[in-house]
């Protein structure tokens, strides 16, 4: 084979690798995905169970923070991405999983828009579908007897609870290690002030003490590290005081610790959001310490998160559920158990956001 001849068809396989892998490239990356399946699991001629969970695939990974999905008549659940190609990354199937149960005979409508692809072109697709739930059997009427016996039975059944909920969009955070000011970024505009992370950050502040021997800076009294940064490396975050100082320059924010469910809840009835700190849910936790130039420990997790709890389920005195705006995993309604065990991890510390003034600022 001649040397022009070899150098053709180098310059062929070559085109085609290219060619290839652009197409690749075009249509995972570019093309906007598009909803391929939905389960709806206990389905029954159409009809599913009241707290069947609904399964949405995509045929190729979607941008996360730019989908927008409803259910109409509202109903209270979280919305989970899940069948992620790299861990916590390029999710392709949505998840709706009620909390309360669905509403018995009732058509709901399921929407779902800005279906975009990972690369954010402005190319989207929407869909939508519509199911209907089971009806409620018909109970026979009971013996005075029958009544008798079946009470075990009716106090285990699952009444209608009540549900507590501020409407708080969610906001995802903007940056890796942002959940602070993207909780309270969520809190304010409830409150009527709208800001960005970077005006929140502006005024809560940073420690700049560099990482260096095992000293760093304080979160009590600025954000640790970089935003960006690598968790306990060169970033970490800011805790509850140095939050409600920044906080109150717009409203009154009270930071505490030692709370109980029963504050939170009632904080929550009165209108008012509450910033908790927490931990990102593993199996185990990963301890990172280091002293201020000041000599003083702290001691922290590298799952270190917050979140912003928005609502609750059930009585304010012993509330099965509480509901939370995650920035960074979505609406979370959390047993309340597992949400206590969670929140303990800092003392049950927080910051709660009240309204003083009525004033609109941006």
């Amino acid at each position: 084979m001649k040397i022009g001849q070899r150098g053709a068809i180098f310059y062929i396989v070559f085109a085609m690798i290219i060619f290839i892998s652009s197409g690749l490239l075009f249509y995972f990356f570019i093309l906007p995905p598009k909803v391929t399946a939905v389960y709806l699991q206990g389905q029954n001629q159409k009809k599913i169970d009241l707290d069947s969970p609904i399964i949405i695939k995509f045929n190729k990974p979607i941008r996360r923070k730019a989908l927008a999905y409803f259910i109409d008549p509202e109903a209270y659940g979280e919305w989970e991405f899940k069948d992620s190609l790299i861990k916590n990354h390029l999710f392709k199937s949505l998840v709706f999983v009620p909390a309360v149960r669905l509403q018995p005979d009732k058509e709901y409508k399921i929407a779902i828009r800005n279906i975009a692809p990972v690369l954010n072109i402005g190319l989207t697709s929407a869909h939508s579908f519509t199911f209907r739930t089971k009806n409620m059997p018909p109970q026979k009427p009971k013996s005075a007897l029958e009544s008798l016996k079946s009470q075990p039975e009716a106090a285990n059944s699952r009444p209608e609870e009540k549900i507590t909920i501020l409407d708080i969009p969610l906001d995802w955070q903007d940056h890796p290690l942002s959940c602070e000011a993207a909780s309270l970024k969520m809190a304010l505009k409830e409150k009527g002030v709208y800001l960005s992370e970077e005006n929140i950050m502006k005024e809560i502040g940073y420690d700049s003490t560099p990482h260096k021997d095992g000293v760093w800076g304080d979160p009590d009294k600025g954000f640790v590290g970089s935003l960006d940064g690598r968790v306990c490396v060169s970033g970490y975050g800011v805790h509850w005081k140095a939050v409600a100082r920044g906080a109150n320059k717009w409203r009154e924010a009270e930071p505490f610790s030692g709370w109980n469910l029963k504050k939170l809840t009632k904080e929550i009835s009165l209108g008012n959001p509450v910033l908790v700190w927490g931990f990102i849910p593993v199996k185990t936790l990963h301890p990172c310490s280091w002293q201020t130039p000041d000599g003083k420990l702290i001691k922290t997790f590298k799952e270190t998160h917050v979140r912003l709890a928005i609502g609750f389920i059930g009585n304010s005195d012993n509330p099965t559920k509480i509901i939370l705006n995650d920035p960074l995993a979505g609406k979370l309604y959390w047993p309340s158990s597992f949400f206590l065990n969670n929140w303990k991890i800092f003392n049950y510390s927080g910051v709660a956001i009240r309204q003083t003034t009525k004033n609109k600022i941006f």
